[in-house]
């Protein structure tokens, strides 16, 4: 199976779900947590209120829900008790405070708001100054108090179709009374959460040479055609899936049992091990039984390449320590090199912090998704 492809899953007894694929290799896994699971997620924006003020943490804990708090490092001005609107920015580590941010933003495909920041913004991947100018023009910003960042997703895209997405911008917002989740009245399809919704935004540019969905239900089908037709690009390669599993016809279920373990197979036999503990990920890279003069090179060349599609199917973020096979300190630029070029395909914020003393490599991953273990327990 030669392209792109993107699975679409509701069903009814699971909560949705979607893969994308590139030349029939799983290369990206979203799953939503099950029903009844309230934990916040990154892009989620919250009703909170000021709990506790810790200046010597330069913040303040806020309560987002009765379950979950939340912790804000923008609190000059703030007093305990005073309620505000908070942007989920990242998953917390287990047991600590969900980090919360001040700056809201509201994704779409092709467009992000950002209320109480006015002004009108181009991604800088679009550098072409006549297309800028053209894609500046025609998105008008939807209030004074509002702003609009026009995504690289936008390139090409007819004006038309940009106002229209623009003009459903922020009006019509509904707060909780108490704490409690913000929801917006055009957040679905469009500027909603979840996997499918996230999927539509952030694995279409280019757009797929094919989208198959599947649901137990005529709503979810319904909805999910829905989206789209709100983009005539991928209304033409959408197909409704006729069978009894989506993701078993196509071998996910299969790539996600191997994610279950921590050993990860590299081409050349070598394998490495990804595990996450409470405090980092640590990554162990092994020739499997070569022992020739180039097998450690090649095994750590390829566990640079095969890294971040590891740590992105599995959800992993955080520090990450990685134990290469044993190599001279002059093939050290080669394997940054590797590491560098894979993670500037990957979308997840990542920086690379170097060589440890004691001759691992270090990472920082911005941890954007909950681990795939939580999800599958």
């Amino acid at each position: 199976m030669k392209g792109r492809v993107i699975l679409i899953d509701m069903p009814e007894e699971r909560a949705d779900q979607a893969a994308l694929l590139v030349d029939g290799r799983l290369e990206d896994l979203l799953l939503d947590p099950p029903d009844g699971d309230t934990t916040p997620a990154p892009d989620e924006i919250y009703w909170a209120k000021v709990d506790r003020l810790v200046p010597k943490m330069g913040g303040a804990f806020v309560k987002l829900t009765p379950e979950h708090r939340g912790f804000l490092r923008e609190a000059k001005g703030l007093r305990e008790g005073d309620q505000l609107p908070t942007y989920v920015s990242v998953f917390a580590e287990p047991g600590k405070a969900i980090p919360v941010s001040r700056h809201l933003l509201f994704k779409s495909r092709w467009l992000i708001l950002t209320p109480g920041r006015p002004g009108v913004n181009v991604s800088r991947s679009i550098r072409d100054p006549q297309e800028r100018e053209r894609l500046s023009k025609c998105v008008a910003e939807p209030d004074e108090n509002c702003g609009i960042i026009v995504r690289t997703a936008a390139r090409g895209v007819e004006e038309e179709m940009l106002r229209k997405v623009a003009k459903a911008a922020t009006s019509g917002m509904r707060i909780a009374p108490e704490v409690g989740k913000i929801f917006a009245e055009h957040s679905k399809p469009i500027w909603g959460g979840g996997a499918v919704l996230s999927a539509v935004r952030e694995w279409t540019d280019p757009t797929p040479d094919e989208i198959v969905y599947a649901g137990d239900g005529q709503p979810d089908i319904e909805e999910a055609a829905w989206v789209f037709r709100e983009y005539p690009d991928l209304d033409a390669v959408a197909t409704l899936f006729d069978g009894p599993d989506l993701f078993d016809h196509y071998g996910v279920w299969d790539e996600i049992e191997r994610l279950k373990s921590p050993r990860a197979e590299l081409p050349s036999g070598a394998w490495m091990a990804v595990e996450a503990t409470r405090a980092m990920v640590t990554v162990d890279v092994n020739t499997g039984g070569e022992f020739g003069g180039g097998a450690a090179l090649t095994a750590n060349l390829e566990a640079a390449r095969e890294l971040p599609r590891q740590l992105r199917l599995r959800g992993l973020g955080g520090q990450v320590i990685i134990d290469f096979a044993p190599l001279p300190k002059k093939d050290r630029k080669r394997i940054e090199a590797a590491l560098k070029a894979a993670f500037r395909r990957d979308p997840v914020e990542t920086s690379l912090a170097g060589w440890t003393p004691l001759g691992n490599f270090e990472l920082q991953r911005k941890r954007e998704r909950r681990p795939l273990s939580e999800l599958l327990a």
